[in-house]
């Protein structure tokens, strides 16, 4: 629920490029800010003022809290304000801040991605608990920021992996981080659709593909709606259809016993397990997210 806006203005910063905040300490313009997103129907604005703010004067967002009572100079504040009136038109957070956390890394972001979910670790630790040679032959399939492959890169030395992405920008994106993190050397990356020419066999197939049905786009929150790309969200056919190219399309890129894990909309569990069957996969399971939502399904070769 929103904070009552308690604080006494004493020079309102008034800025074409963002709204209205009260020229006073730390504290108050937190304080302002966060009722400010509040009703703008922005669902964390406490975390996320203090992370705006946060990143305008170059301090951790914890600090802020230590220095309430600490003024703000005006150059500061206009530092802040265009943050704050992004957030306000819902642009993501980490679109703003052109980060974004996942796993123990950290990504660049932009609006040619999807941004990083925590709920896609969960498609991580699975692939991690799989059984494979020790230098596995891995794929990750519309790759996207290169989150996925990153992750595993950090936890696998010995994989040997390749990532696939349609959007040129978005490969240049995972490049980017890849190259950031000290992994670019360990991957190889290919600009296509799905495998993109790559037959391997493979060892693992992980995949984060679009599987949001185009019928839903208006149940999207704005973050998502109007700032990521639909290219890596949307799929035709209640959003089942590239879920189905990639399980019909992995069996003949696998070894015996090779693992295919796919994300998918916390709905449509019981749709991709029968796709995997419908492919000839063993062993087919779901694994749930945070929120204890269907979110990866898997299957093995046989």
């Amino acid at each position: 629920m929103a904070h009552q806006e308690g604080a006494r203005p004493q020079k309102p910063l008034q800025s074409g490029q963002g709204p209205l905040v009260t020229a006073e300490t730390i504290g108050s313009v937190l304080k302002s800010s966060e009722a400010w997103l509040a009703r703008r129907g922005v669902d964390q604005p406490r975390v996320d003022a203090g992370s705006l703010l946060a990143a305008a004067l170059g301090m951790e967002r914890l600090q802020l809290y230590l220095e309430t009572d600490r003024p703000l100079q005006e150059t500061e504040l206009a530092r802040f304000r265009p943050l704050l009136a992004a957030r306000g038109r819902r642009q993501p957070l980490a679109q703003i801040l052109e980060k974004k956390g996942f796993w123990t890394l950290e990504f660049k972001v932009s609006d040619q991605v999807l941004t990083p979910r925590a709920d896609t670790e969960t498609l991580v630790e699975w692939a991690l608990e799989i059984e494979t040679p020790d230098e596995a032959r891995v794929i990750d399939l519309c790759t996207g920021s290169g989150c996925i492959i990153a992750a595993l890169a950090s936890e696998r030395p010995n994989w040997q992996l390749a990532a696939t992405e349609l959007s040129p920008s978005a490969l240049a994106l995972a490049r980017e981080n890849l190259d950031a993190l000290g992994f670019m050397a360990r991957v190889h990356l290919e600009q296509g659709d799905l495998f993109a020419g790559l037959d391997g066999p493979f060892d693992l197939i992980v995949a984060n593909p679009p599987y949001v049905a185009e019928s839903e786009a208006s149940q999207l929150d704005p973050e998502v709606r109007q700032y990521e790309p639909e290219l890596a969200l949307f799929a035709t056919g209640e959003g089942l259809d590239v879920l189905r190219r990639i399980a019909q399309e992995s069996l003949a890129r696998c070894t015996t016993g090779t693992w295919l894990l796919m994300e998918h909309g916390h709905e449509q569990g019981a749709a991709v397990r029968a796709l995997l069957d419908e492919a000839g996969f063993k062993d087919i399971d779901t694994r749930r997210d945070l929120g204890q939502r269907e979110r990866v399904s898997g299957g093995r070769s046989p």
